[in-house]
């Protein structure tokens, strides 16, 4: 029976419907086969599977088409009225049945979307994300009729080492239990339509609907499989080489190259899982003097084979290959927008940049094109290709990571994608000591990158696995290093400032920068966002990690002086760098260090024979030989000052 919702129109039912539970839904999934070869390959492991000539009538749309369509909602030129914003369908709006005049269409989620982006390539991430949408269905459907889930699947799935596990899911759902709270059903799209939940898209009208053609929008038998790879049997179909080589696009071996060798080489050598490094790097050549538009060979352009060289390293899942080339075709993901408007809905400011460079601020929703400008720019692209596409990766795996974990986010204000992606390549270098050291961001898979993520999220977590590699615990230094990237900050830090300011009225002085006690005070409270924009952004203009959890580790010890000691104040700038400067000096003092600024990064928080002990003696240095102001006290000597200071 389709699954019913209570009468809205009744007013006792609107009153009691939030508190109605759908543990009765069921899912109908339907498995989409690109090919009959692919259907019968799994239909020999008992997976009944449907192929697009199968469904016909039934169209099956990608998400991108679907957008287009809702395009004319709304538009009126008269008016001027563009028509819905071309912001992607969520899954939830894939699970519906369209009719469009005399069509029945239906669309696939953008889970299984390859066209944009390169993610749904990731088997171990494909699978992952296929059961957070079902999960995410179940817990929000609330339309009439039962949902429809497309599980679009290609043959290059069952090509890689996780074959086992997507047969292992689609077991599962064939059983019905993915687990004790998610129902689902496997169904013939034909039968699963008849309970399914129908939406008329009226507003278009028929002239429209007649300029559009539907057999070249929709997905076909067979419009994929050649572009994959030519199998001579079904056991071809598993077979696969994983490669892990980065690039080097500044010094490689075309640089110097003629384009008319570069041409040669491109037309007269296969590409093979060898060559495959060369081929971008001689396209990639071609892409720098010409363009994208570049013409190879007749009606073959440098776009056409940076297209091909993507499809060809998807299959033997070169990702430094995979990321580098979609970089250059500038991908972008559909749902990029939504996920930023996900964080700043939770408080959260978002800077997109690289590292060491200037970075773009995010303090408002904004379009796909605005996103797109920031990725592709000079800011960027412009520095680092593999950046454009990663910081893509990371955004989406923050924003999962916000609404499942968002714990993992306590006391970071700002996320710096660039400063995140710093901290990433610290924890691959902390734990990949057994691992290859050509492992790198741009070389491990995306269900890895958000695997690593998590990691360095997770200040507590002591032992992890990444390519099998084990994680030892955590130096200091280490520490330091990923709450600085992660512009982590203690509960209460801005609070705190807001207090060693009260008491410092020429201000505190950081990176030669100056924040005045006044006007500061009287236009701001000590909670707002925007004095806690202002302390950040005096942060932001540290470029050491490290260096950065000192300057907090500086700011927390002053505050703990003056609390307990409230007849205390300065009375000429706080200099933060002085007074770290100061501290190391003592270290180097009393321990000889080679390096002192890294030993006393490594050094413990502690107050005994720790980082702590050795920042509060400066501080109580720097009040009493030189910026103490006490009403009381004028007149003691500096033996008992020390005295009077109360640090515990």
């Amino acid at each position: 029976m389709p699954h019913q919702l209570v009468d809205k129109n009744k007013p006792i039912n609107r009153s009691i419907l939030s508190n109605i539970t759908f543990s009765d839904l069921v899912i109908h999934v339907v498995p989409i086969s690109e090919s009959v070869r692919l259907q019968q390959v799994l239909a020999t492991y008992g997976i009944q599977t449907q192929t697009p000539k199968q469904i016909e009538p039934i169209l099956i749309l990608p998400p991108a088409e679907l957008v287009k369509l809702y395009g004319h909602l709304g538009a009126n030129e008269k008016f001027g009225f563009s028509g819905r914003p071309m912001r992607p369908i969520g899954v939830l709006g894939t699970c519906k049945v369209y009719q469009i005049a005399s069509k029945t269409i239906i669309c696939y989620p953008l889970t299984f979307e390859t066209t944009d982006f390169y993610m749904s390539s990731d088997m171990n991430l494909l699978l992952d994300n296929i059961r957070s949408d079902l999960e995410f269905i179940t817990r929000c459907w609330r339309l009439k009729g039962r949902p429809i889930y497309l599980i679009m699947l290609r043959e290059q799935h069952l090509r890689g080492p996780q074959k086992s596990d997507l047969l292992e899911l689609l077991t599962q759902i064939r059983v019905g239990k993915l687990s004790s709270t998610i129902c689902v059903r496997l169904e013939r799209l034909q039968t699963a339509i008849s309970s399914a939940c129908i939406e008329h898209l009226d507003f278009l009208n028929n002239t429209t609907c007649s300029t559009i053609d539907w057999k070249s929008v929709a997905v076909t038998e067979y419009r994929n499989v050649h572009e994959i790879g030519h199998y001579k049997s079904l056991t071809d179909i598993t077979k696969t080489v994983i490669v892990n080589d980065d690039i080097d696009y500044i010094n490689h071996e075309f640089k110097d190259q003629h384009e008319i060798d570069l041409r040669d080489f491109i037309c007269n050598t296969d590409v093979a899982i060898g060559s495959l490094k060369k081929h971008t790097l001689a396209t990639y050549e071609l892409y720098r003097r010409g363009g994208l538009d570049w013409m190879i060979r007749e009606n073959y352009r440098v776009k056409n084979h940076l297209q091909f060289l993507m499809k060809e390293a998807s299959t033997c899942q070169n990702w430094a290959v995979i990321r580098f080339v979609s970089s250059l075709l500038h991908k972008m993901v559909d749902s990029l927008a939504p996920s930023v408007t996900n964080l700043l809905v939770r408080g959260k400011i978002v800077t997109i940049g690289i590292f060491g460079y200037e970075e773009s601020v995010v303090d408002k929703p904004m379009r796909p094109n605005e996103i797109f400008k920031i990725l592709y720019s000079d800011k960027v692209f412009g520095h680092s290709i593999f950046h454009a596409v990663l910081l893509q990766e990371l955004l989406l795996n923050i924003s999962v990571f916000m609404n499942t974990f968002p714990q993992l986010f306590n006391g970071i204000l700002k996320i710096r994608l660039g400063w995140v992606l710093e901290a990433m390549k610290l924890g691959l270098e902390f734990f990949r000591a057994d691992a290859d050291e050509t492992v790198t961001l741009n070389t491990i898979s995306p269900n890895d990158i958000k695997q690593l993520l998590y990691y360095v999220l997770t200040t507590n977590v002591q032992q992890s696995t990444l390519q099998g590699a084990d994680i030892e615990p955590r130096s200091s230094l280490q520490k330091r290093q990923m709450d600085g990237a992660l512009s982590r900050v203690p509960t209460n830090f801005y609070e705190h400032v807001w207090s060693i300011l009260e008491r410092t009225p020429k201000g505190i002085k950081l990176c030669n920068i100056l924040l005045p006690q006044q006007p500061t005070l009287s236009d701001m409270t000590d909670y707002e966002l925007n004095f806690s924009l202002k302390i950040e952004e005096m942060l932001s203009r540290v470029f050491d990690p490290a260096y950065r959890c000192l300057v907090v580790e500086m700011f927390e010890a002053i505050n703990v002086l003056l609390q307990r000691n409230p007849e205390l104040c300065f009375i000429q700038p706080l200099d933060v760098d002085y007074l770290i400067n100061e501290a190391v000096k003592l270290f180097q003092q009393q321990n000889n260090s080679v390096d002192p600024y890294k030993d006393f990064y490594n050094l413990p928080i502690s107050l005994v024979g720790g980082s702590t002990g050795y920042m509060i003696r400066v501080i109580i240095n720097y009040l009493f030989n030189v910026h103490i102001q006490k009403s009381d006290f004028a007149d003691i000597n500096a033996g008992v000052n020390i005295n009077i200071c109360k640090i515990s």
